[in-house]
């Protein structure tokens, strides 16, 4: 009969275990420990998971909090370093179920990835995944082996985006190591694109606890300028480890769409990382159907390679089933005031 178990280790044997067979995600790594601190969110645990004597996966998680309630997130883990099995990914979360039961019965729920539903799993709690991504093949090494790689009409689109810059003088630059006073440019465009496209960042100073904790090896910043006054246009914060690059956070101007900014940024940013030796820039996140939200992000994303490519989402694993449940509905009656408060609002105007 096959025995299994999670075994505690550190960062330098999680990293150890990965190497050579997986590569690990930032958000697994001890890279992605200080800017976690630098939140208050301390690491709760690492762990190998054992069946037998075969070690099949690894996990870090961090402690998180709620409304009150205290739950930890394993970002995009656990890290599969053999066959990812639906029975394995039941297994594994009964292990981690009873062993945060024992360590820590304060936990309200477990936050990981999985590919597979299964009864023990929940959709998420004020929050939107993803399992199914865009990654640009950067594996060539130069701008040619991109294109290559990319469709048809992602190699048009590109070639029209770069003529469009030329045209508006506008140009792609990496900023990376910037100071606090030069990231708030960064974050106007930010808030702007959040203005529109009805979302709410947040505060400037995650975005700079992400760059300084990271620090320019792991966090990197590109833009686009146009015109005289070199007014930036669009951005990327680009985070990188194991030689794979994830297009973190960005953000555009309504004017960016005049020199097909966002285009331009994504293909050069590709072009710069293969160069140096990644092999892929994921675009994080297209839609699919679990997540129809992202339909139009991904079909922008879907021209910079030939497919889509699947990736395990994220889900919610209730501990404390109750408490759980009581989250749920105080988040909805939440929701259904603010919705009954706009409505008021909106009726309100339409009187004046």
């Amino acid at each position: 009969m096959t025995t299994t178990e999670l075994r505690p280790l550190d960062a330098d044997g999680m990293r150890i275990a990965a190497a050579g067979v997986a590569p690990l995600p930032i958000e697994q790594s001890a890279v992605w420990e200080p800017f976690e601190v630098s939140q208050g969110r301390p690491c709760w645990g690492r762990f190998e998971w054992f069946e037998d004597d075969k070690r099949i996966a690894l996990l870090c998680l961090y402690e998180y909090n709620l409304h009150g309630a205290r739950y930890l997130w394993a970002r995009h883990g656990p890290v599969w370093l053999r066959e990812q099995s639906p029975a394995r990914e039941v297994a594994l979360r009964a292990n981690l179920r009873k062993l945060v039961r024992r360590i820590d019965p304060g936990i309200v729920f477990v936050r990981l990835h999985a590919a597979y539903r299964a009864t023990d799993l929940t959709e998420l709690l004020q929050a939107i995944t993803y399992d199914r991504t865009v990654i640009i093949d950067t594996s060539g090494g130069n701008e040619d082996s991109v294109l290559a790689s990319m469709t048809t009409d992602g190699r048009r689109a590109v070639r029209r985006a770069m003529k469009r810059m030329s045209a508006g003088d506008a140009e792609v630059v990496e900023e990376t190591g910037l100071t606090r006073e030069a990231l708030a440019e960064y974050y106007d465009v930010l808030e702007e694109t959040a203005a529109r496209d009805g979302f709410r960042p947040h505060p400037m100073s995650v975005y700079w606890d992400l760059l300084t904790s990271l620090g320019p090896d792991h966090a990197r910043l590109f833009g686009v300028r146009v015109g005289k006054d070199r007014e930036l246009a669009c951005w990327d914060l680009v985070l990188a480890n194991d030689r794979q690059a994830t297009a973190y956070y960005g953000a555009s101007r309504t004017s960016a769409r005049a020199v097909l900014g966002p285009d331009a940024l994504d293909f050069s940013i590709a072009v710069i990382l293969a160069s140096e030796g990644f092999r892929g820039f994921d675009l994080m996140g297209a839609h699919s159907a679990r997540v129809p939200e992202l339909y139009s992000v991904g079909r922008y994303k879907r021209r910079f390679a030939r497919s889509y490519t699947d990736v395990d989402g994220a889900w919610d694993m209730p501990i404390r089933w109750a408490l759980y449940r009581g989250l749920v509905m105080s988040l909805r009656a939440k929701h259904a005031a603010v919705r009954l408060r706009t409505k008021r609002a909106e009726s309100s105007g339409s009187h004046d």
